[in-house]
């Protein structure tokens, strides 16, 4: 269009919905409603000429359909506003299904009422808060009218497709074959290097018995609504950089986070180890705190690897000690606890100086109470249970982190959407958006969108 076709457009359209002291910002808006309806009419004329060329092919097998009926409409909420477009419907004898060929290539889901670009709209928005609140931060940024109601179910859609993928990488855990297929997916190292994985786990609140809390109290039974999210991340030491100021980031790295259990937990973080080169790595490296489930999982799945308890678990552990026997804050405190702090770091049997010198103190300082020396004994057993995971000075040899502050940041950030203020959720519904959190994160989130590949 030359200036004055352009000129006669905005006449024509656009102009009259402004006032003569518009800014930019209404000028946009404008633009983007006068330009709606031809949008519109244009991707439903795309849409049917799509439709009308589909060969009446089944997907499955690509074998002849059994025409059950030519002309059969369907109406989709799309960027633009809802269109409406006809298409064949078929039997496939071989697959025993009723299939729309037409649907299946343009990318619409069964019974779908959305476009995929309002899918993921509806899917983007309410990973970052509840569909109540993204409504109205839809339309204004979108110009499109999508209620609560449906951007909650469309984003639970998407979420029970990236379940359904996440269960599918999971089964691949269980069989030579699928492991082989999750192994060639990971990118190779340039050089035999260093997988971390880092675990934790933190509490999302549920609705599980729900208006039963009087009936379950007077029965004496739990009325617990907080349950555990099992969490892990995993990323290649090379992949760890260090900002101009100094502050430590992670360039690339994996996500897992399950309400379904250990066993399930222990087979997804498998399945993304293995996307992430475990297979490939010189050296695998198990970082948490001290929970006992957690190495179990790195004795079953991830035998030989590296171990180390989380130096700021150790630290605290120490510290807490410290004020147990001389006083909360005080200098005798803080003087008992230093040489141990620095030998923790420096030294290699850091943790057998703290050991001997808290099973001394058992034997022959007899002025400790009661209470402090079950303090004592306490620390030493956890001393003793984890001395071969508190190897720091090598770990800071090889440029290895001593602290967990990666699965920290990670918990941190899924709590972020899961525990706002009032918030409830079930297992079935945080479990799918878990999944398509993960997803995201993950970077895979083309297997669900593949038309924007950017």
């Amino acid at each position: 269009m030359n200036d004055a076709e352009v000129a006669g457009w905005l006449e024509e359209k656009a102009l009259g919905m402004l006032e003569i002291s518009a800014g930019m910002g209404a000028m946009e808006r404008a633009l983007d409603r006068a330009c709606l309806e031809p949008r519109r009419q244009a991707l439903e004329h795309m849409v049917q000429e799509t439709a009308d060329r589909q060969a009446l092919d089944c997907p499955k097998c690509h074998g002849g359909l059994n025409v059950d009926g030519h002309q059969r409409k369907r109406r989709v909420k799309t960027a633009f506003g809802k269109i409406c477009f006809s298409r064949p419907y078929g039997f496939c004898p071989v697959c025993g299904e009723y299939f729309y060929p037409a649907d299946v290539m343009l990318g619409l889901q069964d019974r779908a009422p959305a476009s995929p670009r309002v899918q993921e709209i509806c899917a983007l928005t309410t990973l970052r808060a509840p569909a109540g609140q993204a409504e109205d931060d839809v339309y204004r940024l979108t110009g499109i009218k999508v209620g609560a109601s449906t951007l909650h179910r469309e984003a639970r859609r998407q979420g029970e497709r990236a379940l359904a993928l996440r269960d599918a990488d999971e089964q691949l855990t269980q069989t030579a074959q699928g492991v082989a297929e999750l192994v060639a997916r990971a990118r190779p190292f340039h050089e035999r290097g260093t997988l971390i994985i880092e675990i934790d786990a933190w509490n999302i609140r549920e609705r599980d018995n729900w208006g039963k809390t009087k009936a379950l109290l007077k029965a004496g039974k739990d009325t617990e609504r907080w349950h555990w999210v099992y969490t892990a991340t995993v990323f290649r030491l090379d992949q760890r950089g260090i900002t101009r100021s100094g502050r430590q980031v992670i360039t690339e790295r994996g996500f897992i986070a399950t309400r379904r259990g250990l066993e399930s937990f222990q087979r997804q973080l498998y399945a993304e180890a293995l996307q992430r080169g475990f297979l490939a790595a010189k050296t695998v490296l198990i970082l948490a705190d001290g929970a006992i489930w957690i190495w179990n999982i790195a004795d079953d799945r991830f035998k030989g690897a590296m171990q180390r308890v989380d130096i700021y678990h150790v630290q605290e552990h120490l510290w807490n000690l410290a004020h147990e026997l001389y006083g909360q804050g005080t200098v005798a405190a803080r003087e008992w606890v230093r040489p141990y702090l620095q030998g923790l770091e420096k030294r290699k049997d850091g943790a057998l100086n703290v050991i001997t010198d808290l099973d001394q103190m058992l034997k022959n300082i007899k002025d400790f109470t009661k209470t402090q020396r079950e303090a004592i004994e306490r620390e030493l057993n956890y001393f003793d249970q984890h001395k071969h995971r508190m190897d720091y000075k090598t770990a800071k040899q090889l440029g290895q982190p001593l602290g967990s502050g990666a699965i920290e940041s990670t918990c941190s950030q899924y709590q972020r959407r899961f525990k706002l203020t009032g918030q409830f959720w079930s297992l079935s519904g945080d479990e799918a958006f878990l999944a398509l959190s993960s997803l995201h994160r993950n970077g895979r989130w083309l297997l669900l969108f593949p038309d924007d590949p950017r």
